[in-house]
């Protein structure tokens, strides 16, 4: 990646851009589709008037195209920027949770306080320290330096993984810390060993083993829509 990319004045990106930014890049998907501003409020936690009026700021500054009725799209260089910032994220998640050993259902929280305070060579340097790593604690892809992505072709949604083979949990998206925790607790984390038992029709809820527990695991479908896995061969 360019060095920081600044507004139309010349100053760098507030924190509630950098975040409207992030939180577009995580709804919108690749390539960048077109996005309701309610849908980006919703992921903020704003209202939607609150969303529109950021949306036409953000599109002064270049970093997104924003339509009435269409919503918005992130630019070139507004996707850039989120990548960064995804980036610079998911590195200190890493960090806090390797060596500071922040619990996996806290890190989020913690890096929403840190994210904006700490400098593009420090976080390489984090980086660097850690052995270049490839995911978060979460299982999330980390982009590198020119904001390129690891692959992710081989993870499959649980809900359609094949029943009684083995599978390793390899991301769990966007969940609250005390899902995160419930699942940690039940050994349904990035890297365990899990496989589905039976799985009730119509997207019900699945019954997992985990090589980590001694008990069957009840797992809600919408839950189990949230967690990535892949196929292995033991």
């Amino acid at each position: 990646m360019a060095g920081p990319i600044l507004t139309m004045g010349g100053d760098l990106p507030s924190e509630s851009e950098e975040n409207y930014l992030r939180a577009l890049w995580k709804v919108s998907g690749e390539p960048e589709q077109w996005v309701p501003t309610g849908k980006l409020a919703d992921r903020v936690g704003v209202s939607h008037p609150s969303a529109t009026r950021m949306a036409g700021r953000l599109g002064e500054q270049g970093w997104v195209e924003h339509e009435p009725y269409r919503g918005v799209r992130l630019t070139p260089d507004g996707r850039e920027l989120a990548l960064q910032m995804v980036r610079r994220h998911r590195i200190l998640e890493t960090y806090i949770s390797k060596i500071l050993g922040v619990p996996w259902d806290q890190v989020d929280a913690e890096v929403e306080r840190l994210e904006h305070a700490v400098s593009d060579d420090l976080i390489c340097r984090m980086e660097e320290a850690l052995g270049f790593p490839a995911r978060d604690p979460h299982g999330s892809p980390i982009p590198d330096r020119d904001g390129c992505l690891p692959t992710t072709a081989e993870e499959i949604i649980l809900t359609e993984a094949p029943i009684t083979e083995d599978l390793e949990v390899v991301r769990v998206i966007d969940s609250g810390p005390e899902v995160l925790q419930w699942l940690g607790e039940r050994g349904v984390t990035p890297g365990s060993i899990i496989s589905i038992e039976a799985r009730e029709p119509g997207g019900g809820p699945l019954l997992l083993n985990s090589k980590e527990i001694d008990r069957p695991i009840a797992l809600g479908g919408a839950l189990a829509s949230s967690i990535l896995v892949r196929s292995i061969d033991l």
